[in-house]
């Protein structure tokens, strides 16, 4: 017995040395861009997002981070020289829609500027002013500086969202303290979720209205569409919005009548009873009062094809870290276990197409669209949503302004980015093939540059190789469930 309670606790002992080491282990460090942020790009095509036209051959000047000139002749002899070898500059794509951990330095950000991402829109705060695992307003504040500043392999955060209001038990007076405790903290949007009342909802707009901090996120069920248009709220995320909104029995289905019947059904019903007159009415007061519309077509992708073995071990998965791996398996086997039969699994598939759809009529009665990813690889995801965005009907000169321009618009930020003139961030990626040609050309990238610091082709593919060797390294795992269980998201 003594031998046995000796080993239980050399095992307890060396299982405890384990996880220190791992939570102490030193973070490491991305590679970093060009210390330089003054060049001369030669020999580009410039491409208007705005406009979606390519221009000639020329040259673009940055200093000290800014677009300083676009023209053809404006070398000088001391300028620093970068051979565009003919390629097209975009300004640097926007995610609006992602999530940030305190481990994103080392298993998000690298990916995520590797493949184009210079800017996101973090949808999710920290209930308290510090957490253990969900990135805070403090930290993204700190990183932008550092990415700004070249010392960071980071995209910059162009809005960040507080933690999200989804308590259905909570009252309206603790809500409104909620919100005005974000707004103070710095979240420049209040994020609305499934389950709130309409009391609370109301509550949590009027203080939106009082600081300027508009809401986002999800449309609660007890809320209609009017309405949150009505309080305010200026964006709505995933595809699932307009089949739930025009179904035509959408109020029997907020009210919970049909909690309880099957989930496959639900879904054909919404595909097939669909009422098109009042979606059309919705696109245009969406249209009238500029609501943006985020679709998030990869995560309704990811439910269509939750039972597909092609899609569940994608290679470039190997770039997701642990715990998010861990949790998209088993979403998808949650998805799968849910909609067991081929039947289920063709309403799926047919609710994906219909948001295609429905996305494609919206974009082309005004409704604004930006692209956002809220998923894994995000990245990579990115132009997954592009690609996804082509299907729902969009062209590519529509989805390359949705990814740039009109993300920056939403934000209030255009002024300083968003497109390639004088004046801005340089803020840019250079591609080796048209865009405008075929919307997957945004992946032949082979420079990026934040605040004019520059990635060359080969920093690019250090990143992608330090983003992997994160995602398996054990001290990174060790930090993630450490982080997971001590969250106060998580509690």
């Amino acid at each position: 017995m003594r031998k046995f309670a000796k080993a239980l606790m050399y095992g307890i002992f060396c299982l405890a040395g384990v996880i220190a080491t791992g939570i102490f282990w030193p973070a490491a460090n991305a590679p970093l861009p060009s210390r330089e942020n003054d060049h001369v790009i030669t020999n580009v095509h410039v491409i208007d997002v705005v406009s979606g036209k390519t221009s000639p051959l020329q040259s673009v000047k940055i200093i000290d981070g800014v677009i300083a000139a676009i023209s053809k002749n404006i070398l000088s002899p001391n300028d620093r020289v970068i051979d565009g070898q003919g390629g097209y500059l975009i300004p640097g794509l926007w995610d609006m829609h992602s999530h940030s951990f305190q481990l994103s330095p080392q298993l998000h950000f690298p990916l995520q500027l590797a493949n184009g991402v210079t800017g996101v829109r973090d949808m999710m705060g920290c209930p308290e002013s510090t957490d253990t695992l969900v990135a805070c307003d403090a930290d993204k504040r700190r990183w932008n500086k550092a990415a700004d500043q070249g010392n960071m392999a980071s995209p910059r955060f162009i809005g960040s969202a507080s933690f999200l209001f989804d308590d259905p038990n909570m009252p309206p007076v603790e809500a409104a303290l909620r919100a005005k405790l974000y707004a103070r903290r710095g979240a420049d949007y209040l994020k609305i979720y499934d389950r709130l009342t309409r009391a609370t909802y109301a509550r949590i707009a009027q203080v939106s209205r009082q600081t300027g901090k508009p809401m986002v996120g999800h449309l609660p069920k007890a809320v209609s569409i009017e309405e949150a248009i009505s309080a305010g709220q200026s964006s709505f995320e995933h595809a699932r919005l307009f089949l739930q909104q025009c179904y035509s029995d959408d109020k029997s289905w907020r009210k919970g009548k049909f909690d309880k019947i099957v989930a496959s059904t639900l879904l054909h019903n919404m595909v097939e009873q669909h009422d098109t007159a009042d979606c059309d009415q919705l696109f245009a007061l969406m249209a009238e009062k500029k609501v943006w519309f985020v679709p998030t077509h990869v995560t309704r992708e990811e439910d269509a094809r939750a039972s597909d073995p092609a899609f569940l071990n994608d290679e470039r998965l190997a770039y997701a870290d642990p715990l998010s791996l861990w949790a998209w398996r088993e979403d998808a086997s949650e998805t799968a276990k849910k909609y067991p039969r081929q039947a289920d699994q063709q309403a799926l598939q047919a609710y994906f197409v219909k948001g295609l759809e429905l996305t494609g009529k919206a974009h082309a009665a005004g409704v604004p669209i930006l692209v956002g990813t809220d998923t894994i690889i995000g990245g990579f995801k990115m132009h997954d949503e592009m690609a996804l965005l082509i299907r729902a009907g969009l062209t590519p000169a529509q989805v390359l302004r949705a990814a740039t321009y009109d993300a920056a618009l939403y934000a209030g930020k255009s002024e300083s980015f968003g497109s390639i003139a004088v004046g801005k961030r340089a803020d840019l990626v250079l591609l080796r093939k048209n865009p405008l040609d075929d919307i997957k050309n945004t992946k032949s990238i082979s420079h990026v540059f934040l605040s004019g610091h520059h990635y060359y082709r080969n920093q690019l593919n250090q990143l992608l190789t330090f983003t992997k060797m994160q995602a398996n390294h054990p001290a990174n795992w060790i930090k993630l469930l450490w982080g997971f269980a001590f969250s106060s998201v998580s509690l």
